[in-house]
């Protein structure tokens, strides 16, 4: 669970609803138009399953997962682990790397060794590690960019469902005059949930999951790297100071020859 996620949701929900308790005088249900509710969502997921392919869609609920799993190790821990596999790969040979893949359970890596250990070139090497990089990327990135579209849909069904509340609204006008102002709060319900759906879940989903898939993207990088470093027989000392361009200079002391998370 991503504690950081769950923080938000509680807090944004927490915030909303305390303050609709009591700018209400504690009648919620004030704020509660089901109609409302499944113009905005109904609407946003019909226009959704129009722009993209069925897949594509129904994958945007692992999305929603990806955004309340835990962090991933941070980067130091990738750059020790490939660091001691480097020297492991000095002073016992490449072939020994073999046994390190039962203790590693990060599949891209396991994936980099397995190459190495199988003896494939530089070049392939290169080449398959570039291609998984770049099919994770997009495949990621299309849950991405389906979440900023529905966040995107949301305020217009808004608006549209409150269209149809005041074109309700004006049509009884000549009946129950006393009855516009509870009418016309109904119709802005739906612009207020529109509003709701897309700042609270999906433009905070979309940017989480964003940045959490540039941050994979850098450990898949230092990964490929380190074992190209390993394939050409760089000594772990040269292949630690190399990877450290992929963290900031304050971790640099926490990089250390030989020590490493599988």
């Amino acid at each position: 669970m991503n504690i950081a996620t769950l923080v938000g949701l509680v807090l944004g929900l927490g915030i909303l609803i305390g303050s609709a308790y009591t700018s209400s005088g504690g009648d919620l249900m004030r704020f509660i138009d089901i109609p409302g509710v499944c113009i905005v969502l109904g609407g946003t997921f019909a226009a959704t399953f129009i722009c993209y392919p069925l897949k594509n869609v129904i994958g945007v609920f692992g999305t929603f997962l990806q955004a309340m799993q835990a962090d991933e190790l941070p980067v130091v821990n990738y750059i020790n682990s490939v660091v001691k596999l480097a020297k492991t790969a000095t002073q016992k040979g490449q072939i020994q790397l073999e046994k390190e893949l039962t203790q590693i359970d990060n599949f891209f890596l396991q994936g980099a060794i397995q190459m190495l250990v199988d003896g494939y070139s530089k070049d392939e090497i290169n080449s398959i590690l570039d291609t998984r990089i770049e099919n994770i990327y997009e495949q990621q990135m299309n849950g991405v960019e389906i979440l900023k579209q529905m966040a995107g849909f949301c305020p217009g069904f808004g608006i549209i469902g409150t269209l149809i509340g005041l074109i309700n609204m004006l049509s009884a006008m000549g009946t129950d005059m006393s009855a516009l102002g509870g009418a016309m709060a109904v119709a802005l319900l739906t612009t207020l949930y529109g509003v709701f759906f897309a700042n609270i879940f999906f433009v905070p989903f979309a940017v989480k999951v964003e940045g959490r898939l540039k941050e994979r993207i850098t450990l898949m990088k230092v990964i490929r790297d380190g074992i190209l470093f390993i394939k050409d027989k760089t000594p772990s000392s040269i292949v630690q100071d190399k990877l450290k361009a992929y963290t900031a200079p304050d971790n640099w002391t926490s990089i250390k020859e030989g020590e490493g998370e599988g």
